[in-house]
């Protein structure tokens, strides 16, 4: 049951802080991201999906807090649900090991508040962390953690963390 748990569920990866690359290893953090997805498995009932896939797709931001978007996204012909999580990036005025700001004082050209009427959203605390692939790592399973705590509807299902 567990293999096919696994193939239930991916992780999707969204940047849009530019340059982001050159200061967090995304790609290793990612893949940290997904053993502990994997980990967690046991505890999510994915079998209320009725076989349609999960996917968690994760968007590194300028932003002002971590979200958990509250409804999946539904892709009926692909069968297939997304959570979107956004995790902000923070900038060298908000920690010391953040990304520099340009010209126009910010690490990107749009930067937007994560609004919570439509997302669950946590503070970043960046000031627990040394280095940015600590925090990227951190808060991503801050987020999954929390939308599987406030668990997803789906046809009448609640998907969430099950008691084991």
């Amino acid at each position: 049951m567990k293999n096919k748990k696994v193939k239930q569920l991916s992780i999707g990866l969204g940047i849009e802080v530019v340059g982001l690359t050159k200061f967090a290893d995304v790609f290793s953090t990612d893949k940290k991201i997904a053993t502990y997805v994997k980990s967690i498995l046991p505890r999510i009932n994915i079998e209320d999906l009725s076989g349609w896939r999960l996917q968690l797709h994760i968007s590194y931001l300028p932003t002002d807090s971590i979200s958990v978007y509250k409804k999946f996204l539904r892709y009926p012909s692909d069968r297939e649900y997304v959570i979107l999580i956004g995790i902000p990036i923070p900038d060298n005025t908000q920690a010391p090991y953040g990304m520099p700001t340009g010209a126009n004082g910010k690490i990107s050209l749009f930067c937007r508040s994560a609004g919570d009427k439509h997302n669950h959203l946590l503070d970043p605390e960046y000031d627990k962390y040394a280095d940015l692939n600590q925090y990227i790592l951190a808060a991503a399973i801050k987020a999954i953690d929390l939308g599987f705590t406030k668990g997803f509807t789906c046809y009448g299902k609640k998907i969430k963390f099950q008691d084991l």
